[in-house]
């Protein structure tokens, strides 16, 4: 299996199980750090609770009377978990060590295994110390929902090697323990290792003496379980843990295996961006959250957003699609669509929920119009029509709070905040109005599937309409670019101390003289809507990513935004005026605009770009913010490769309710001559593999469509329809 090694001792790792995350640092450390809970990110977390702090490995050599708490000098990220080589950090002890751990796919547990190598030539008389440190706590935002955290851990030992921990205010377990040989055991709170770690938890030490003659090896495990509801069940998964978790192993390796094998891209000559792409759907397996008797749905990114947004998801799932992962894609947005019912009712998109269901911000204006959009993508990629019914009420709630109360000026422009949460710019928002503009094409449609014929018209003409208004109101002529924000001078001018202050504390000194030469150019009529291009934040490139923007106003912005302004080393600025932020969501979009666009050789240089931000931080991952902070693992990563991929530079168009795909190939000229397959493309319960070679003026395409699906491949203006298994073409360009 594929797999990448670092050897920087400070960067974090994340494994993660569908129950269970495991995050500290790649010298196998886990010091305190993290902003939401404050210090407390890292460690071993149960959502919604954390178990532990981290754990530790002390040696001593007897003979020569030396101790150290090992750090590890080498770290391999492997899909499945993570591997640390110790040796020099080892001190002068003649011994190597290799830790292995994992979090299984459906326990609510972890295990780590150590092997300790003896490479002298004499016996070694060795004492072993293996300590964790526990921490029972809730997740973020609990406390403003009542749920607070116990004054202590309470330990009972259950045995010389398991130790039994609970939360004294609250049914929170953690079951600790190992095979380690030996039956010494201490508990205590303030048993600490070579890190103190902040909260009310408690140090479990066990201790043995191994003898170690030249060239053995010893091997032992480490177990912990966990559970946010009884004694009985932690015990129950300690035991399966225990014996049976090389089985565990074996399975999650096939499972990892498996996802490697599903829309599997193998572009010719091209082996990092084939390496890029499966590490990308390992990536987003890491942050499937399941938690029992709420749900199972894809996190935003790792350690710093374990819980569930509507925001990110509207992006990720697309990209799920793509990767073929159609169940994990209904989960979350049915759990997303469930809180949305509870909190709001009114069609309101919730923005985000905490792993104990605890909605912490009821809903961005972008996000509502954003799922909906969603919500058509989602069943033309299932056929799901089921699911379609059941989302289809609360979207057209969703498109009336739009338009009805988040629209008091009639403009078919919503206002509120967009993804760009800048406080005090909760403006008539480019996003917002262009994903509300998307929304209304997609109920047009899922009206038209659904035989109502007369909600068809009206969301038609609604949406041509936005569209309309969004290419009138939103351009900006002069600068051949679309504007961040619609809204009177009278709203502005009362914003812009608040938006110089914001600028100056990034560095901008002339942001002032920048606003006021806007608000003069205004003209007299201080009421009236117009444009303004306050930040030019990344979004200003959404007309062209959802196919909003007309033809000529597209060519434009992309051309005006093809520069040093808005790209930078790793990708798109967040704000083309701050030039300080770059995310992989960010150059994304921009990746999916150019190509949609018909411009896939600029799409592939803005995708090249952030492709040198792989392994920067966590091998194996892209960082959140580009090219080495932030999350080391984000959710909408998968939106930023597996859509300009698949659907753009393979054209994948599916239709699953009328078993029809349509592929309407864009390949980047670099990739000329290159065989470029995709196998094990999923779509509803069909499997296709496609091999595109474009040599010039030619595209040959060889299409395994076992399902008999009605195959429609589409190149430079020529169209050849296909139900056959095996499909075989070769197009010349017009």
């Amino acid at each position: 299996m594929a797999r990448t090694t670092s050897k920087h001792p400070f960067n974090l790792y994340y494994n993660g199980g569908e129950y269970v995350k495991i995050c500290g640092t790649q010298d196998g450390y886990f010091p305190d750090f993290g902003h939401h809970v404050a210090n407390e990110m890292g460690g071993v977390w149960l959502h919604p609770i954390k178990l532990l702090d981290g754990f530790w490995l002390k040696l001593t050599d007897k003979k020569r009377n030396i101790s150290v708490w090992s750090r590890a000098d080498g770290f391999i990220s492997e899909p499945w978990g993570s591997r640390f080589q110790y040796d020099h950090g080892l001190s002068y002890i003649p011994v190597s060590m290799e830790r292995t751990q994992f979090a299984p796919e459906h326990v609510k547990g972890m295990t780590a295994a150590y092997e300790i190598k003896h490479y002298g030539d004499e016996e070694l008389q060795l004492q072993v110390e293996l300590l964790f440190r526990t921490d029972l706590r809730p997740v973020w935002y609990s406390d403003e929902v009542g749920i607070h955290d116990g004054a202590a851990d309470e330990a009972t030992v259950l045995n010389p090697r398991e130790v039994l921990v609970k939360d004294s205010s609250h049914d929170w377990y953690t079951l600790v323990g190992t095979d380690l040989p030996g039956d010494q055991v201490e508990t205590r709170p303030d048993l600490y290792g070579p890190e103190f770690t902040a909260g009310a938890g408690c140090g479990i030490a066990f201790r043995t003496e191994l003898r170690l003659a030249p060239g053995e090896k010893h091997s032992f495990n480490l177990f912990v379980a966990g559970s946010h509801t009884s004694r009985e069940e932690v015990e129950e998964t300690y035991r399966h843990l225990s014996a049976h978790y090389a089985g565990l192993l074996a399975e999650k390796r096939e499972v990892y295996n498996a996802i490697a094998d599903r829309a599997k891209l193998t572009i010719e000559g091209e082996n990092e961006w084939n390496e890029a792409f499966t590490w990308a759907k390992w990536n987003n397996q890491w942050l499937i959250q399941k938690v029992d008797g709420i749900g199972r749905a894809l996190t935003a990114g790792g350690p710093t957003y374990p819980w569930w947004f509507g925001c990110d998801n509207t992006y990720s799932l697309q990209g799920v699609l793509a990767i073929g992962d159609p169940q994990l894609a209904k989960d979350t947005l049915n759990l997303l669509l469930q809180k949305s019912e509870e909190v709001n009712g009114n069609g309101r998109f919730i923005h985000e929920v905490t792993t104990l269901g605890a909605v912490s911000n009821k809903g961005n204006t972008q996000e509502t119009a954003h799922y909906i959009a969603f919500v058509w993508d989602l069943f033309r990629w299932t056929g799901d029509e089921e699911l379609l019914r059941r989302h289809y009420d609360y979207c057209v709630k969703g498109i009336d709070w739009l338009l009805g109360e988040m629209d008091p000026d009639g403009d078919l422009f919503p206002s509120g905040y967009g993804i760009i949460e800048i406080a005090g710019l909760n403006m008539e928002l480019i996003d917002s109005a262009v994903y509300t503009a998307q929304a209304l094409r997609a109920m047009a449609e899922m009206s038209g599937y659904l035989q109502d014929s007369e909600a068809q018209n009206k969301y038609s003409e609604l949406a041509q309409r936005c569209a309309d208004a969004v290419n009138k109101y939103f351009w900006q002529e002069e600068e051949g670019l679309y504007a961040d924000a619609v809204a009177p001078a009278s709203d502005v001018a009362p914003k812009v101390d608040y938006m110089v202050s914001l600028a100056e504390g990034q560095g901008i000194n002339d942001y002032r003289e920048y606003v006021d030469g806007l608000l003069a150019a205004s003209g007299e009529d201080v009421s009236a809507d117009r444009g303004w291009l306050l930040n030019k934040n990344w979004v200003i490139v959404t007309p062209m990513e959802a196919g909003i923007a007309e033809p000529d106003k597209a060519r434009r912005a992309l051309d005006n935004m093809r520069n040093d302004t808005f790209i930078g080393e790793y990708g798109t600025y967040l704000s083309g005026m701050y030039q300080q932020g770059t995310m992989t969501i960010s150059t994304g979009v921009h990746a999916v605009a150019e190509v949609a666009n018909g411009n896939p050789d600029a799409a592939l240089d803005l995708l090249n770009r952030m492709k040198r931000s792989f392994s920067r931080v966590m091998p194996g991952s892209f960082s959140e913010m580009s090219p080495d902070y932030g999350c080391v693992v984000q959710a909408w990563t998968i939106y930023a490769i597996a859509v300009p991929f698949i659907r753009h530079f393979f054209g994948v168009e599916p239709f699953a309710a009328n078993q029809e795909l349509k592929i309407k190939p864009q390949l980047p000229v670099a990739w000329n001559g290159k065989a470029c397959s995709l196998e094990q493309l999923v779509v509803a319960d069909a499997q296709f593999d496609l091999t595109l070679t474009q040599n010039d003026g030619t595209l040959k395409a060889v299409i395994h469509n076992e399902a008999g699906w009605k195959v429609t491949v589409d190149w430079n203006g020529e169209t050849v329809t296909s139900s056959e298994k095996h499909i075989e073409l070769e197009l010349s360009a017009g």
